[in-house]
């Protein structure tokens, strides 16, 4: 069986104890930021089990209670000071106790009304992988047009423009490129260990990480970079054209600001 609903829920809830401790960090600051990294941990593990099957409601169970000990973020998994430890188990604590309300539950569940995103890990995540170096010539170790030092030549479609430019055109992009319904594939750069993959039906701009998006048939990607670009190539380009063509005078005009 699925439990993608039972998984939206407790996803959702890690979203928002995540905001809340963010918004006690930046009101008080000190040891709050480690409540954000737990929460935003647990969320990425619970990602992982998304679409997956499972025989019942108690291997679910087990399967989630099972990935608690598991932290990929330094501060969680070494937490500095007694107040770090006591924020983190408390985290814990108030997530196994929604965790077994939601695992009670006996009536049906509303929608959790979040954005789909899948952790992709092992051998699908290795896969896809190699699909987006042999395609568009990317690794998550290192930048892409127009940041590179060679451009990649065996793509001839490909154009950017600065983030600026292209932000009031987002919400027209997401239309063309069929989000929310669509499921996009996403590599780049991640805090996170294991590496791994999204499937997702969010463009996120960049966010401190570089990050590639491409359709499931890989027919185009969508760049994001540090340095505040963003790349189209492959068969979106000629509607990024005409989206963009009002910017055409800023069409590949690198303009980083220091």
């Amino acid at each position: 069986m699925i439990f993608n609903h039972i998984i939206s829920h407790l996803k959702r809830w890690c979203i928002q104890k995540a905001e809340a401790y963010r918004r006690a960090c930046e009101e008080s600051g000190g040891v709050a930021f480690v409540g954000y990294q737990a929460a935003d941990e647990l969320e990425f593990k619970l990602s992982t089990l998304m679409d997956r099957s499972f025989e019942s409601v108690e291997e679910l169970r087990e399967e989630i209670l099972g990935l608690l000990p598991v932290h990929y973020e330094p501060s969680v998994l070494n937490p500095q000071n007694r107040p770090a430890s006591h924020i983190i188990d408390r985290t814990n604590q108030e997530f196994c106790a929604f965790l077994e309300e939601v695992l009670s539950r006996k009536d049906p569940f509303p929608p959790a009304e979040i954005p789909y995103k899948r952790v992709i890990v092992g051998a699908e995540a290795a896969a896809l992988k190699d699909r987006f170096r042999a395609r568009w010539g990317y690794v998550n170790t290192s930048c892409w047009f127009p940041l590179i030092g060679d451009e990649p030549k065996e793509i001839p479609e490909k154009i950017f423009v600065m983030f600026d430019d292209f932000e009031p055109y987002q919400k027209q992009l997401e239309r063309i490129i069929g989000l929310p319904e669509a499921h996009l594939f996403c590599y780049g750069e991640s805090g996170f260990r294991p590496e791994h993959c999204l499937e997702t039906a969010e463009l996120t701009e960049y966010c401190g990480t570089e990050t590639m998006y491409t359709d499931k048939a890989f027919s185009w990607a969508i760049y994001f970079s540090h340095e505040n670009t963003v790349s189209f190539a492959g068969a979106i380009v000629p509607q990024i054209k005409e989206l963009l063509a009002a910017e055409k005078a800023r069409w590949n005009r690198f303009e980083w600001e220091l």
